[in-house]
């Protein structure tokens, strides 16, 4: 029996965010390149050496991931929708106030 495949916008999220990490890696491997500030000498040499690298690129991974699916969606070309149900200008309707005098 073959794998169900994911449905359309599940395939679509996990796509951009595995972008957004990638991304993210190409960040931290020019951080440790460049090493401005020695910032790549303390993260070589933390007592726990792999574990501050790996947290700097998970949360760069999740605001990357993040920006690349809103660019993703913001990006999608769609038709227009044209159905009558939104859009256009619409006559305004009257909302009845009723104000309570201060003194």
């Amino acid at each position: 029996m073959p794998a169900p495949k994911l449905p359309v916008a599940v395939a679509f999220l996990l796509r951009h965010a595995a972008i957004g990490f990638g991304l993210a890696a190409l960040l931290i491997l020019a951080l440790f390149w460049a090493n401005p500030g020695g910032v790549a000498e303390v993260l070589r040499r933390a007592p726990g050496h792999p574990w501050p690298a790996l947290l700097l690129w998970f949360f760069c991974g999740l605001t990357l991931g993040a920006v690349q699916i809103g660019v993703a969606v913001m990006l999608e070309d769609r038709p227009p929708d044209d159905d009558e149900r939104g859009g256009g200008r619409r006559e305004p309707v009257p909302v009845p106030v009723l104000a309570a005098r201060r003194g």
